[in-house]
Formats: structure tokens, C-alpha cells, sequence
């Protein structure tokens, strides 16, 4: 049985990323240029898919870079083990040897072989990690920037180290003496801490990098991408793609899951129909259903009734009649949906409307509160 060729579980690698061609060109200008950026985009949008895209650009113009995935990061260890393991996992060669050597002079039980921080601090009475991690910050400095080239780091999910005590100070106190020497992308999912870390004047990082934001995909691009893997794998989307995209909103990971399942109801060698993009649709919202359920179980209550107001008031988060069917009042939903907007799960339009980020989200919602009534 052939294998479908839509990923959506997982970044996708460089070659399968859908176009994104005018970001990407934008992010390696900046970087090539030694500019700090902060990029953001809600979960899903395929962030980590362009950061890895651009960077095996970036490696191709021998450009050394480095990825560091924060997500779930929660102590000072915690973040220093996260940057040692990126190191040993992607430098190779002559970078490898000469982050070796600074490491070995540091005198810190910082290593990139199998020996690293975690283990040196289990080994230790008192353990601190803040040496390791004032040398792991210095190291791009000391150690990569001996190439001729300006190396790249990039640190995903950077909003978890928000809630760890100084960290955002610690960091700042190497990085802001990097500037024209190392490269920094600060990468994030959730827009309220984002702005904490770089926008709000009393912190450690405020206006130290350049905002940049990654949108939905246009409808053209995914439809080409669809329709593409389907010709190559014997199928045929038929006329079934202005469903999906409608449902799909330009949202990456959910276009390419109902993609998915959309390729699976499609016979061999057949062209996908009505049926076929029914069971797909099933499918979908099946998969995600438990996901959803547990998320919603989350909220607090009066950002489910917020929800639940905006799916039924077609992006007008205060019409009266869906506010009052939840029993919720205008105060009180301002609040809730600066909270969702914060965390990532709602987007403000430019003609200041509220759309859900995840349209799967929005029809479950929208079945839900349908249900209730």
C-alpha cells in the first residue's frame, strides 16, 4: 500500500515545506545580515518547518547554525542542557572542534559528548547550572564566530523560558554583546509572552530584536501542493479542494491533515468525490476530537463561553444576542479574549474582527454550542 503524502504529525522537512518563498527570503536576509528577530506564529503554522528550511539555506552558503528547541523548558538546567545537546546533535567538523576546545577550558562539566551537563550536575552535591549555562551563551561568540562566516542560532518556543526567575536577564547579559557577530532568532508561539519578553520596558530583552510574523498560507499554494501529491501518487483531489481550503483557512497543519485523510477515502488510481471528502471530514474531526476535548477542559469558564459566543457570531466578538445566549458580559468577554488572543488561540484581523486560529477548533465549537442550544 502506498504511503500518503501528507506529514501533518510532525515538521516537515525543508524540501516540503508549501512555498513560504517570500518569508524564508526575508528571514535569511535578515540573518545574513546579523539582525536579531523574533518570530512569531500560533502552533502549527509550520514555524520550526521554515526555521529548519532557512537554515539548511543558511547551511548551504556555509553558514554555521544552530537549533535550540525550548518547548517545556522549566529550570535554569533545564535550558543549559537543551543548548549543550543542540550543539553536540548539530556541529560537525572544525565547529565541533573548536566549541570542544572552549568548552573543555571552561572547567564547567559542559561537553557535547555523551558526558554532558546533566550528568555533571547529578554527580555534584550542590549543583548549579548558571556556570554552564554564562559558558553555553558565549560559546557562539567564542567559539563559532572564528569561521569567516557569522554563525546562526536559533531558539524555538522561546516564550517557556518566561516563567524561570532571570533567565531572560542571564541570556541578555551575552547576547546583547553579540550584536554584528551572531546572528540570533528568537522564535515563539504564544503572542501574550512574547510581547512580556521583548516588549514591555522593564525586561531584560526589551527591543532587543525585530518582529517578524508568519501568516496563514494562501489558498493558491496549498491547493498546488495538494493536487501535486496527488498527480504523483496516482490520485486526483477532483473537485472535492474548495471544500478542504474552506475548511482548512490556510492553516498548515490542518490543511495537510484533512489532506490526509482526504488522500486515504480517495480510491487508487480514482479521483476523490463527495464521499470521499465527507469520510475525510469524519476523519479529521475524529482524530482531533480527544485533542480538542482536553483543551476545551482547560479554559477557564468564561473563556469557553467566549468561545462559544464568537464561533456563533461570525467574528463579531460583542454582538449582544451571542453574549447574552452565554450568559456573558461585554466586560468579561474583553477580558477572556485577551487572554486567547494572548495564548495564541485567537487572531485579531485587520478589520478588527476575532477568528479562531485552529478552524477545527471553531467547527467543534460551533457543534457544541449548536448541541446546547
Amino acid at each position: 500500500m502506498p504511503v500518503s503524502p501528507f506529514t501533518y504529525e510532525y515538521p516537515v522537512a525543508p524540501a516540503d515545506v508549501i512555498d513560504r518563498g517570500e518569508e524564508s527570503e526575508r528571514l535569511l536576509e535578515l540573518i545574513t545580515a546579523g539582525r536579531f528577530v523574533r518570530l512569531l506564529a500560533p502552533r502549527r503554522y509550520g514555524k520550526t518547518s521554515l526555521l529548519r528550511k532557512v537554515l539548511a539555506e543558511a547551511d548551504k552558503q556555509g553558514i554555521p547554525t544552530v537549533l535550540v528547541d525550548f518547548y517545556g523548558v522549566v529550570s535554569v538546567a533545564e535550558v543549559a542542557h537543551r543548548i549543550e545537546r543542540a550543539y553536540a546533535e548539530q556541529l560537525h567538523g572544525k565547529l565541533r572542534t573548536l566549541a570542544e576546545r572552549f568548552l573543555n577550558a571552561s572547567g564547567f562539566g559542559v561537553s557535547l559528548g555523551a558526558v554532558g551537563i546533566s550528568v555533571s550536575l547529578e554527580r555534584t552535591r550542590n549543583p548549579d547550572p548558571v556556570p554552564a549555562l554564562h559558558t553555553l551563551l558565549e560559546l557562539p561568540l567564542q567559539a563559532l564566530t572564528k569561521t569567516a562566516v557569522m554563525p546562526v542560532v536559533v531558539f524555538d518556543e522561546f516564550q517557556d523560558i518566561l516563567p524561570i526567575e532571570h533567565v531572560d536577564a542571564l541570556m541578555s547579559s551575552h547576547i546583547q554583546h553579540h550584536g554584528g557577530k551572531v546572528s540570533y532568532v528568537f522564535s515563539g508561539s504564544e503572542p501574550g509572552m512574547m510581547r512580556e519578553l521583548f516588549e514591555r520596558r522593564a525586561r531584560p530583552m526589551y527591543g532587543q530584536a525585530l518582529p517578524e510574523r508568519l501568516g496563514r498560507l494562501r489558498d493558491a499554494d496549498v491547493a498546488e501542493y495538494i493536487h501535486d501529491r496527488f498527480e504523483r501518487t496516482g490520485k486526483r483531489a477532483g473537485e472535492t479542494l474548495p471544500a478542504l481550503l474552506g475548511v482548512a483557512q490556510g492553516h498548515p497543519q490542518r490543511a495537510m491533515l484533512l489532506a490526509h485523510h482526504l488522500w486515504q477515502a480517495t480510491p487508487r488510481r480514482g479521483s476523490a468525490d463527495q464521499g470521499a471528502w465527507e469520510r475525510a471530514i469524519q476523519a479529521s474531526e475524529a482524530e482531533v476530537r480527544d485533542e480538542l476535548r482536553a483543551y476545551w477542559r482547560g479554559l477557564q469558564t468564561n473563556d469557553q463561553r467566549a468561545l462559544r459566543a464568537l464561533s456563533a457570531a461570525n467574528g463579531k466578538p460583542y454582538r449582544l444576542q451571542a453574549l447574552t445566549n452565554v450568559d456573558l458580559k461585554k466586560s468579561s468577554a474583553t477580558h477572556a479574549y485577551e487572554r486567547l488572543l494572548d495564548r495564541g488561540d485567537l487572531e485579531r484581523t485587520a478589520e478588527e474582527e476575532l477568528i479562531f486560529v485552529d478552524p477545527l477548533l471553531e467547527r467543534w465549537v460551533h457543534r457544541q454550542g449548536t448541541s446546547a442550544g
